[in-house]
């Protein structure tokens, strides 16, 4: 008996995937991101905040080994070419001094601890009893409430930075070349004066600029760890204030917004 093209039987489908349904299938999609347990959150925690610490360390050991090298070459350099130079030399030996003295005090500033290191500590020292959701934000808080504060204080301390270097070395550069007798002071106070003023003002104009453009350990951490959870949504961005200012007949307008 011979079966027909119409009587033959058709072959099933292997899957419930294998159907035209017309949807992708979910491996194209893709899992959804989805907030982890306790246990989770707390090793990842941990693990960032080793590494702020880790970095922190790393970052204070290579400016105080910077500020001990350059203070350590400049000062006494600049001390025993004192009683060899006069006039414009001695002027530029004293802002050598001036300099190097700047690094060497910078140094021990430099291991003062830092608010990032009191959450450090606070969560190390935590009681095992407590580890919950709310302990986890309760660190998430403070770190990001550290990394705003530090932005803010950034900011401020990099403006007037730049504002009293471009004015020391504004002052220094008139003294050094403007003519002998500005302001009726003899020669060697004038060039004397000029000195300080320039070696002064070049490296907070240097410390200025890095204040004003290179984010802290504490903003760049909390980014990356924002960036990095999976619920990041509730976390919230670190909040930018804008400020603009418009031209207008007569003068101009000045504003400043920040988005909550």
């Amino acid at each position: 008996m011979r079966l027909s093209v119409a009587d033959e039987p058709k072959a099933k489908p292997e899957s419930a995937a294998d159907e035209p349904t017309g949807k992708p299938p979910s491996a194209a999609i893709g899992p959804k991101g989805k907030p982890q347990s306790v246990a989770v959150d707390l090793k990842r925690l941990a693990a960032e905040l080793n590494l702020y610490a880790a970095e922190a360390n790393r970052t204070r050991l290579a400016s105080a080994l910077i500020g001990l090298g350059a203070g350590s070459a400049l000062v006494p350099t600049g001390i025993i070419l004192l009683g060899r130079t006069d006039g414009v030399s001695r002027a530029l030996v004293i802002g050598m001094i001036i300099g190097g003295s700047a690094q060497l005090v910078s140094v021990p500033l430099l291991f003062i601890p830092t608010r990032m290191d009191a959450i450090r500590d606070e969560f190390m020292s935590r009681p095992a009893n407590e580890e919950s959701k709310a302990t986890i934000r309760a660190i998430e808080n403070a770190w990001r409430e550290a990394a705003e504060s530090s932005r803010r204080r950034r900011k401020f301390a990099g403006t007037t930075l730049l504002i009293v270097g471009a004015a020391n070395l504004a002052t220094g550069l008139t003294f050094l070349l403007a003519e002998e007798g500005i302001l009726g002071v003899s020669c060697k106070t004038q060039f004397t004066w000029g000195g300080v003023m320039m070696g002064a003002g070049v490296p907070v104009i240097t410390v200025s600029v890095r204040f004003l453009l290179e984010w802290s350990l504490e903003e760049t951490s909390w980014e990356a760890y924002r960036n990095m959870k999976s619920d990041a949504g509730s976390l919230g961005r670190l909040r930018l204030p804008s400020i603009g200012v418009a031209l207008m007949p007569g003068g101009a307008l000045g504003f400043a917004a920040m988005s909550f």
